[in-house]
């Protein structure tokens, strides 16, 4: 468990100056933010559909009628399958 502490100005009202005023953030010990990111996409149930949307966006980017894009939509489609009727779970 970590603890996050946010430092800032508190007596803005005595700032002499009008540049913004930025904030900074302390964490006791280093935080592992993309293994966090994968853990809640699972735990929420959406990994497979998060797939699908990242993979239907670098489809919708290539070329009209590429064979890439008719592979990605045949992923994507195995990926929403998997969403309908499978959850991850943790080894």
């Amino acid at each position: 468990m970590s603890t996050t502490y946010m430092l800032g100005m508190t007596d803005l009202f005595l700032a002499e100056t009008d540049e913004p005023v930025s904030f900074s953030l302390f964490r006791d010990k280093p935080v592992d933010t993309e293994e966090q990111y994968l853990s809640a996409l699972v735990a929420s149930g959406d990994y497979f559909v998060t797939l699908a949307v990242t993979l239907e966006e670098i489809a919708f980017a290539l070329p009209a009628g590429c064979v890439a894009q008719y592979q990605l939509q045949d992923i994507i489609g195995q990926l929403l399958r998997l969403q309908n009727h499978y959850e991850i779970g943790k080894k």
